[in-house]
Formats: C-alpha cells, structure tokens, sequence
C-alpha cells in the first residue's frame, strides 16, 4: 500500500486500514501475544508465554508512556489503530471472534517484541541450573535444520556506484511465520515520508528508507542480558534482601481467560532486578531476570528523531538515545556517508565480572544503570575501500581493512559472542571488494545471489581428494555418480539438476547436522587433505544418498525444484536459492527431516529484500517473499512470491512521478480527525 495523506494521522489511519485488508487476523494476534492473553485463544497451551509477556509488561508500560509521546509518533500511532478498528467495524465477518478494539499504544508495544526474542533465549540459558525456562516467541518452525536468525545489510559509496549515489542493500532473514512476519509500505504524512517494511501490527517500517537516509538491521550479540539470585528473607517468598536492607516483591494479580469462560488467576512479582521467573522457598532464593531494554518506552521517540534524519549525523543522535538492546545498524545518506555500527544497550560492567552466570542479587552495585555511549559502540563509517557489510559476523571483519575495529577494542561486553566470520560475510566481502564500480544491475544480482557459497571452495577440495584417494576408497562406485554430479556442477542454484540437492544433504552429513559451516572448513588447502579426511568427505556422500531416498526413493537424483519450495495459495513456487549449509546470499530454508517430501515448504529465510538508491530521485527495488497477504480473493496473493522464487526484485516507487508508472487501484478513506483536547 502506498498511504498518501495531508496529516500524520490520516497516514496512520490509512496504513491501518491496509494492513487490516491484508493481514488483520495476524497483526490482532501478535497484539494478543504482547497483551499476554492468548489463552483466550489457544485455551491453557499459551499459558506460558501469557506469563512471560505479562512479566515483560510491555503493552502496561507502552499504555502509561502514550501520551507524553512525540506528536509524529502518537498521531500515526493513533491514527493506525482507528485505522484497524474501522476497519472491524466495516468487515464485522472478517474479524475474530475473541478480538476487540485494539488501544493505539499496542501496536508500538507489539513493535517492542523483536527486542526480547533473542534475550529471552539468553536468559535462559544462563539461568543454567537453578531455575527452569520460561516460555520464549515461537518461530513456528522446528528445531532441525533451521537458523531462526540471521540477516544480510551492506552499503556502497559514491566511490562504488556506476551512479554516484550512495546504496543500501537490506536483507533481514527471519521466520515467515507469527510476529516475525514483514509487511511493506509506503507512508506520506505532514511531516514525514518514508518505505519500507514493517512487522505485522507495527505503524511505521522497521526496514526503510525516507528521501534523505536509508538504513537496515543484522543481530548481533551484545551481552544485555543478565540473571540474578535473589535471597528470600527466611523462605518468605514475598521478600528478599537488597543492600542489607529487606525488600517486598512488587506483585500483581492476573487473570487468563480461557476460551470456555474458565479463567485462570495467579501472582506474578518483580523485584528492582525486573521480572521474577522462579521462586524456591526451600532453597530460600528467587531469579530475576534483567534486560537492557526492559521498561523502556523512549524507541518510539528514537524512532521518530530516525524518520526525520536529514543526514547519518542525524540517524546517530537518533540512536545515541539507546532504546533498541541490540542489532547491528547499516545506514547511508544522499551525501554519500555510509556507515555499519555494532550497536546496542550495554551496561557498563566491571572487567572481572563473569556475567554469563547467575549474579548475586543482594548485591546493589550488580544493578546497572549505567550503559555504554553509542558513540564508543564499534563503528565503520566511511572507510576507503567503499563499502561496509553486516552478516551477523563480528565488526572486526567488516571490510578486512585497516578500518575495522580491532579485536577486542570495544567496552566489555559489547561484543560478547556470536563468529568473527560467516559463511555469508566471508563471501559478501569478497564479492564487495573486488575491483570497479556496482551498476544498479550488478547491485541487485549480489543482493539477489543464489549461489550455494561452500560449493566453490568444497568442491575443490573434493576434486583433489578424489583425484588422490577416491581410487581407495572401498564404497568408489557407489559413490562415484554423486561425485561427478557435484564436481560437474557450478553451485548454482539449478532447479531441474539434483547436484543441489545431493549436495546439500552432502553437507549436513558432512557437517554433523549442524545447520552452519565454520568458515575455516572452506578455507582448507585441497592438497594439504589428508587419506582421512578424503574418505571423511567421501562417506559423508554414502549417508547423503541414504538421506536422498527418504525423500524420494526411486529416482538416482531429485531435482532441487522438486524439494526446495514454497507453497502459497494452493500453487508451489520452486524456489531458485541456497538454504543452510548450502547457504546463499538471498535463501530460504526447509526442514528435509520431513518424511512426506509433498509437504515439504520452506518456512523460514530472506524476509525482506530491498535495494535502496539514495539519488535524486529516490529511488528502490525490493521483494516480500511471502507476499503482502493470505486472502485468496486479492489478486495480489502470490505477486511477490511468483517474484521471490525466481530471485526478482519490483521497483518499489516513492515519488507520485514513479508511482504513475506502476498499475496501482486506489481508495479514498475519509475520517475524522480527534479534536486537539
């Protein structure tokens, strides 16, 4: 949709009112998610995750921070929201039968969930063993064979471009599914105009560009999370110590309605730490867990102060505000700065500190309320060589220059985990710092790549251990055929050829089932293999086919096309990319666990992908891969999808002159603005 209004609100309002078109069912669910009230839908199944986002308070906190809210940011806000519930009320046999009117304020605290998925998981695990997990967003995709995070984002300089603008390529990887889903939009409102693509049920895009900036996001892996053990004052689990003092737990009664009328009641309690997840009275303890991001209610107006940016000065004092706990941040202006900066709410700890473990919690000067500048974040921005690239591997290797941060560089803490290389940086890189400049063509064929990347290096290594030990190896000829499949192929995604498809099920053999190859596998020198791993590699070719015939036992080989699919509106769409460990630039990923290969869909990957030009005029090309809705009746269903699988971008207009050259309907909403009191 493409909302153009004289007023802040009337764009609100209209992108609400589209939104509820598409994709109404799902934007009221991630809201029920957040309000901590599925099991009004799910019945006691989503009782967990009700607990967790009731702990996480952040449609509570969201609600009490609206109205002091900047005027752009609450006038769309509300505007969205009258948006959706008009809408409701126009379609009254499209809505659920357990939703209501949604408070304007939901969708900005449904905007704050992304903040919390991978904190939760972090949480959790350094909980160890004194508490059990509580219950974190589901993916909607199983744990074999998947990675439910990731994402690509890299910028050109002038200095890069045939055109002499500045380019930003986004190109976040996440599941298609629930609150994670994106939807594109293009917004036009008194003070403000931006594209992009927003999670389902937030008001503005999360992915964007406005005529001055553009910028995207990658995860990364700040440490901003911590876990304490409260002492109970003599097993009274309504009190613990704190500074040699004795504290109550703030508490709260809550109530969960079931779908029959049955309501459940419980006590939830916090502590100055944050939420209470455990508490064991007959070991005289309570965990908490703290987040960096937790009470906030300041994003909205970061996020603001981002869509009036003038220039990466502006976008940085936007986000010296700290109000998103992590995500590395990639951004270029129209004067042709471009930057990556690893950022994050990171609390300024001491050194010696092993915050990967429980935290005594008695302890006042272990509660942080001091973070570390965004200015002292690790930072690229305008290096030589042209360019700077984000995929999820650390700032280090950024660019492989000089103008990379060094390792260990950053305050403690900030850059606490994750690779300091990807399959996918290690190749992007590459691809990046080869010689001359990037036509718009060229952009968009690196942004849009299939290659399966670990083919190139693998298969040399391959052709050197046959070549020197395939004549020994006891099982040659049954391998043989698969072999030469994978050496005569260019590791391209080819839909029709099984070479894909062996080789795939080559590397998770090869690879322990591990979803992710370590870079340095690539790296091995082909003559420097010796006998064992030769037959190592050869072996991994025996287990593949046994894998190959429980997909499909009859024919030799199986056409990628046949298996990597995306289904949509009863049609399936071959999709022409990598998936893990057969990475690609642009992927999509299936679980080929499953035994029934006429159900297999892949579930999971590129999510948005979008090109931005910052020229005069602006101009983008992108791509949803799972289209903008699941109404069979709109004509559009499968547009982006057909477009997706084939690795195509559309032109994605912002100026009236551009949009006059798409087909594009129209609708005139007409509303009411609320009166100034």
């Amino acid at each position: 949709p493409h909302v153009l209004s004289e007023t802040d609100y009337g764009a609100g309002y209209g992108y609400g009112w589209a939104l509820a078109e598409d994709r109404l069912e799902e934007a009221l669910s991630g809201y029920w998610t957040v309000l901590g009230r599925r099991t009004e839908i799910e019945g006691e199944a989503a009782l967990e995750i009700d607990r967790t986002f009731r702990l996480l308070r952040l449609t509570k906190d969201a609600e009490a921070a609206f109205d002091a809210l900047p005027a752009l940011v609450k006038e769309v806000s509300s505007g969205f929201a009258t948006g959706i519930n008009d809408y409701m009320e126009a379609h009254p046999d499209e809505v659920p039968s357990w939703a209501e009117p949604i408070h304007p304020a939901w969708p900005l605290a449904l905007g704050r969930m992304i903040d919390y998925w991978i904190p939760l998981r972090v949480a959790n695990r350094e909980a160890r063993k004194i508490a059990p997990k509580i219950a974190v967003p589901s993916t909607g995709t199983g744990p074999e064979h998947y990675h439910s995070f990731g994402s690509n984002g890299w910028a050109l300089a002038p200095s890069r471009t045939e055109s002499g603008n500045a380019m930003v390529a986004s190109d976040p990887h996440l599941p298609w599914k629930h609150e994670f889903r994106l939807h594109e939009v293009h917004m036009r409102g008194a003070s403000f105009e931006v594209v992009g693509a927003a999670f389902v049920g937030v008001p503005l895009p999360v992915f964007g560009r406005t005529r001055d900036v553009a910028w995207t996001w990658t995860s990364n892996s700040p440490d901003h999370t911590d876990v304490y053990k409260l002492e109970l004052v003599d097993g009274d689990p309504s009190r613990y110590r704190f500074g040699g003092k004795r504290r109550k737990f703030e508490t709260e009664e809550v109530s969960y309605e079931l779908p029959d009328g049955a309501v459940f009641k419980e006590t939830l309690q916090w502590s100055v730490h944050g939420p209470i997840t455990h508490v064991n009275p007959d070991e005289n303890y309570a965990v908490a867990y703290w987040f960096s991001g937790y009470g906030l209610t300041d994003g909205p107006v970061q996020y603001a102060e981002m869509l009036l940016a003038e220039d990466l000065d502006d976008l940085e004092g936007a986000m010296s505000k700290l109000q998103f706990a992590h995500f590395n941040l990639v951004a270029a202006d129209t004067s042709g700065d471009i930057e990556f900066v690893y950022s994050g709410r990171v609390p300024k700890r001491p050194k010696s500190l092993d915050a990967k473990r429980p935290l005594d919690g008695s302890d006042p000067k272990l509660l942080w309320d001091n973070f570390v500048p965004f200015k002292k974040l690790p930072t690229v921005k305008n290096p030589r060589i042209g360019f700077v690239q984000n995929c999820n591997n650390r700032p280090e290797s950024t660019t492989g220059t000089k103008a990379d941060p060094k390792p260990d560089s950053a305050p403690p803490g900030v850059v606490s985990g994750g690779s300091v290389e990807t399959v996918r940086s290690w190749y992007l890189r590459q691809q990046l710092s080869k010689e001359g400049k990037f036509s718009r063509e060229e952009a968009v064929a690196l942004l849009t790549d299939g290659t399966m990347i670990p083919h190139a290096p693998l298969s040399a290594q391959l052709r050197h251990a046959w070549e020197a030990h395939g004549a020994a190896y006891g099982a040659h000829d049954k391998i043989a055929a698969d072999v030469e499949l994978v050496l005569d192929w260019d590791g391209s995604p080819d839909l029709k050829s099984g070479a894909p498809t062996i080789f795939l099920l080559w590397l998770f053999a090869l690879n322990s089932d591990r979803p992710s190859l370590d870079v340095s596998l690539l790296e091995r020198a082909p003559k420097g293999l010796s006998k064992d791993e030769a037959f190592e590699m050869f072996d991994a070719f025996k287990e593949a086919r046994k894998r190959l015939r429980k997909l499909l036992p009859f024919p030799p080989q199986v056409p990628w096309g046949l298996v990597h699919v995306l289904r949509k509106a009863g049609k399936v769409f071959p999709v022409a990319t990598g998936m893990y460990p057969g990475i690609s630039l642009m992927n999509a990923n299936l679980d080929l666990e499953k035994p029934d290969v006429m159900k297999l869909t892949c579930r999971i990957g590129s999510a948005y992908v979008a090109l931005h030009e910052l020229s005069d005029p602006p101009m983008s090309w992108s791509v949803t891969p799972i289209g903008q809705t699941d109404r069979s009746d709109l004509p559009y269903i499968t547009a982006c999808t057909e477009l997706f699988a084939k690795r195509e971008l559309k032109p994605l207009p912002f100026t009236d002159e551009q949009l006059a050259e798409v087909e594009t309907t129209e609708s005139v909403l007409k509303f009411e603005l609320p009166s100034s009191d």
